[in-house]
């Protein structure tokens, strides 16, 4: 992989206009479900919840072209480099392996109940999209661009191209595997998904390691939560 471009600063910065921006989307929510409505009953009030996640997804981005324009970096030195022989593969094996990690979490999820008893189905449940009779389709139309496009460009310049990137040159592959992929899992604010979204994140981080290019994480990302909101809105049509 081509030389980091990212200084501490840069790193510092980026964290702070992540946390500026998930702030703003907490206010931006709060005042619609109190002046507007619950987004999980008023239409009007989901679709505002549908922007702002859609705009928080725009703005992790948008951090990062920011940070590039303050140091005249093109989007190739930020990480969008061609895939090109044996690396076009990458995307759908990254894909794959993300897969699999789901599949091997929920069978432990599964195994460690059957053999306590105790009912872990919290720890299964994922990261759903709603299912309710505010969402119409302009509101499924927004997520499924926040959730198939935004999210995979977004999440994958701020945590792979600026994260990663930045611990891996201070501190190795390993550490910044394990720190980018931590953050993009705690951001999802959902516990069912912690563990499982970490070791994603994780192999997404390799995975561009390993062919130099932002648009294999970006491909296998687009690919992942595109088949989960298929699946959810063939669940939400029958």
């Amino acid at each position: 992989m081509p030389g980091v471009p990212w200084s501490g600063r840069d790193l510092g910065l980026g964290l702070g206009l992540l946390l500026l921006g998930y702030a703003v989307v907490v206010v931006i929510i709060t005042i619609v479900a109190v002046n507007v409505g619950d987004p999980g009953e008023d239409s009007a009030a989901a679709l505002a919840a549908a922007v702002a996640t859609l705009g928080f997804s725009v703005w992790l981005g948008a951090i990062v072209l920011i940070l590039a324009t303050r140091k005249d970096l093109t989007l190739e030195q930020v990480g969008f480099r061609p895939l090109r022989g044996s690396a076009m593969l990458w995307p759908i094996a990254t894909w794959a392996g993300g897969l699999l990690i789901v599949l091997v979490y929920g069978m432990i999820v599964l195994a460690v109940q059957e053999a306590t008893g105790n009912d872990l189905s919290r720890l299964t449940e994922g990261n759903p999209l709603p299912d309710t009779e505010a969402m119409t389709d302009t509101v499924w139309m927004v997520l499924g661009l926040s959730v198939v496009v935004a999210a995979p460009l977004g999440e994958e310049l701020f945590f792979r191209g600026l994260i990663f990137r930045a611990v891996q040159a201070r501190w190795g592959l390993i550490a910044g595997m394990v720190i980018s992929g931590l953050m993009f899992a705690l951001v999802h604010f959902e516990i069912s998904v912690v563990l499982p979204f970490w070791g994603i994140g994780m192999l997404f981080a390799f995975a561009y390691h390993r062919t130099g290019s932002l648009w294999t994480p970006v491909i296998a990302h687009a690919i992942f939560n595109g088949v989960s909101f298929i699946a959810t809105i063939s669940g939400v049509t029958q």
